[in-house]
């Protein structure tokens, strides 16, 4: 694990705080928190960024689960502000990785998350569907 850090960008463990984590057996179940964090304009909501924080057991983790703008309302940088005002709470809350998921086919976010701080990286993900029939 110690070796395995290099290949990422965020902050390492020491040996002794990888020795300890080892050690500790997980919990059986962890909760998380649901964050919405929303814009207004005329007192409607015209945008939202939804933030999920969790702790499996090896520290305080986030993800953006969704980004909507209204579309009368896009290209003003509300998404923008959304996103950094989410990664603030990232850093107030000393989270220790987090992570938006999107397509490479849609540059307009791959530059929204890339502008607030998101970061491609080395790491393939791969994902299981529960498919009809198998």
């Amino acid at each position: 694990m110690l070796d395995e850090q290099r290949h990422y960008d965020h902050p390492s463990l020491t040996r002794d705080e990888i020795e300890h984590d080892i050690a500790t057996a997980p919990s059986e179940r962890f909760t998380g928190e649901n964050v919405i964090l929303a814009a207004r304009a005329a007192g409607t909501v015209v945008g939202l960024c939804w933030c999920v924080l969790f702790n499996p057991g090896t520290g305080l983790e986030a993800e953006v689960a969704e980004v909507y703008v209204d579309e009368r309302f896009r290209s003003r940088g509300i998404g923008g502000q959304l996103l950094r005002q989410a990664v603030e709470l990232f850093r107030q809350r000393r989270v220790t990785f987090a992570a938006v998921w999107t397509r490479e086919s849609n540059p307009k976010a791959v530059r929204l998350y890339e502008e607030a701080g998101f970061r491609r990286t080395e790491q393939l993900v791969l994902t299981w569907l529960p498919l009809p029939g198998r």
